[in-house]
Formats: structure tokens, sequence, C-alpha cells
């Protein structure tokens, strides 16, 4: 792996912390030359830390798939501050679109995959690209920071019912009780929605006991009502946090995270990305 820094000025305290690893793969005669898609991986963790488990194995499944894979490093608590993952992610993608031909990117098929927390980041810069304050900070025009494609994995999404509080004090760094209405619709990720937000593959479990599945529900309804492409699978079955579940993923070989049909999410995942990008 490969560090890439953000940021070569301070944008916010403790940007320094905030970086892509690049998952590269040797030089090749027969495999140089192509474009490919580029894959940036948002493990999930509560915006408390980054589950590795969510990370390494997900960029090498991508690479194997043909795609350039990145692991986003961004902001978590206490340096979130609401917007700085946000700008994280801007970050990364904008980097990616500039340095495509570095990388044989094709700057048109840039995707983000995130899980859990993650995966609210990943709906989050799917929905708010264009947000102000994203633009003025990065000194970034209109969509340039806009993922092309987005696979969100039991991702956290409303602020507003259903919701994983943790994540949402972490972000904010403060307490739930002085949260206003505003602050809690701007990062609710099914109020955010517009028909301008990239397709989306979602999948959870329905019963999920940290994130409950109405999230992934709120936000594939959201989609269909602004006539955005999405697939959305909803497991009967499976704890949170599941990665891939298989064997290699699974926490101390716990069996409750090794699920052989859940596992077919990223099969599912390859196909639908395949189809969104290539038709």
């Amino acid at each position: 792996m490969i560090n890439i820094p953000l940021y070569d000025k301070p944008l916010y305290e403790g940007c320094e912390k905030s970086y892509l690893q690049y998952n590269e793969r040797p030089a090749s005669p027969e495999l140089d030359g192509i474009t490919r898609p580029a894959m940036i991986v948002f493990p999930g963790g509560g915006y408390e830390f980054l589950s590795d488990r969510e990370a390494y194995p997900i960029a090498d499944h991508f690479s194997a798939y043909g795609c350039v894979s990145f692991i986003l490093r961004y902001a978590i608590k206490p340096y979130c501050g609401e917007i700085n993952p946000l700008l994280d992610a801007a970050s990364a993608i904008v980097y990616l679109r500039t340095h495509a031909a570095e990388y044989g990117i094709d700057p048109h098929k840039i995707a983000v995959i995130g899980f859990s927390a993650g995966g609210h980041l990943a709906g989050y810069i799917s929905t708010r690209y264009n947000d102000e304050r994203v633009l003025e900070k990065l000194g970034i025009e209109k969509d340039a920071a806009r993922p092309d494609a987005s696979i969100l994995c039991y991702p956290v999404v409303t602020a507003v019912r259903a919701t994983h509080r943790l994540s949402f004090i972490n972000l904010y760094g403060r307490s739930e009780d002085v949260f206003t209405q505003e602050e809690l619709e701007r990062v609710s990720l099914e109020l955010q929605v517009t028909d301008q937000t990239p397709p989306a593959f979602i999948w959870t479990t329905a019963d999920d006991g940290c994130v409950p599945s109405q999230n992934s529900l709120l936000y594939a309804n959201a989609l269909n009502e602004h006539g955005v492409p999405y697939e959305l699978h909803v497991f009967p079955s499976g704890a949170h946090g599941l990665s891939f579940a298989t064997r290699h993923t699974a926490p101390m070989n716990n069996i409750y995270y090794i699920m052989p049909y859940v596992a077919r999410w990223a099969e599912m995942a390859d196909r639908w990305l395949d189809a969104t990008f290539y038709g």
C-alpha cells in the first residue's frame, strides 16, 4: 500500500491524519495501458475508528475484479466536525480525477464503497458533493467530487429515525441532545437524494441489531422516488459488520460472521458495477 496525502496545506485540525492508500499492483506489459474504473473504500467504525476488516480485503477484491483500488483513511473522532469526512471523500475523488492518467483510471468511472458509518460517508458524498462548504474549502467546481457509482453495505443512513446515534454523536462531536433539526436533516441521506445522485447498490440484513435495516430501505426508497437506478438486497439474517461474511474477514474466526448465503453480495456487486459502468 502506498499512502497518498490528501492536502498540501492545513484545511482543518487533524487533516494530516487523513490520506488515501493505493493498492498498487506490479507493472505488467499484459495489463498496462488499460483504463480501469477506480474504487475508493470507506471502512466502517461509527466515525470512531476504521475497521481493517472492511478495508484491505475489500480493496483486494475490487483490484481482482479489475478496478484500481484505494482505501480512504478519513477523519474520525475527535476530528470529524461534521464536514471533515465529507471534505476527505471529496478530496479523494478530485485527486483521482486529476491524476486519472497516472493511475490508469477512467475519470468517469470512479466508484465508492462504504460499510456502516463508511456507508454513510459513501452516501454523504453521493448526495452532498456540491455542498457549498466543500466547494469553497477545496476550491473546486460543481460536480467535480461526484462519484459515478456507490455501494452501500449495511449503511448508516438516517439521523432522524431508526438511527445509529453514536455515529452522529461522533460525527458532530457533541451530545445528540444539542443537535438542531437542520443538522439532523443535513446528514440524513434519505432527505438529501436528488435526481443527480449516482446509482447505488445497497445491501443489509433484516435483523441487523446495530444499524436497523430500515436505513437501507429509506435510502432505496428515496432513490426510487427520484428515478435514480439502484439495486437493493436485504438478506434475512446476519450480524452487523459482516464485511465479506467469509472466513477470512470474520473476527477471530467467529462463526456468526461466516455466512455463505450473505457472502453472495460481493459477486452481486461485481455484476451490478459491470452493468452500471459498461451496460
